[in-house]
């Protein structure tokens, strides 16, 4: 008996060191990317305050470096900018590039804008069925 929890603490001890640097290991990952998301929070909220400012080149600026990141919010304000001709001049084809990038990626409101831009050949040439399809795309998200 004596043997058998000697033989059980070395396995829990042995566990416990194992286990530990990836406990670690995972919580540093967790504090990481909380800090990435308030880091780029604070980015969106900077851009979107030049932008309310009338400072549209400078928020143009801004949310492009956010979308040059992965920002979802970032690309999809890029594609509005280019959309409306805020701050850089106005392509719907670049606007669409942006919007289907975003639908692509699971991003619901660009799917929606994708579906129009299909619907209306805003960007891209018209086409129904694609229309179609990104429309269903959004019923599927949350």
């Amino acid at each position: 008996m004596h043997n058998k929890n000697y033989v059980l603490k070395v396995i829990v001890l042995f566990s416990l060191i194992i286990l530990t640097p990836y406990s670690v290991q995972a919580q540093t990952q967790a504090v990481d990317d909380q800090n990435r998301i308030a880091r780029d929070l604070i980015r969106v909220l900077e851009a979107y305050a030049v932008y309310k400012m009338g400072q549209y080149d400078l928020a143009f600026e801004r949310y492009t470096a956010l979308a040059e990141d992965g920002n979802r919010q970032g690309m999809l304000n890029v594609a509005n900018m280019y959309l409306e001709g805020k701050g850089v001049k106005q392509s719907d084809t670049n606007a669409f590039k942006l919007y289907l990038k975003l639908a692509e990626s699971g991003d619901r409101m660009g799917m929606e804008q994708t579906a129009t831009a299909y619907r209306l050949g805003r960007g891209v040439q018209k086409d129904l069925g694609q229309a179609q399809y990104w429309e269903a795309q959004t019923k599927t998200q949350n």
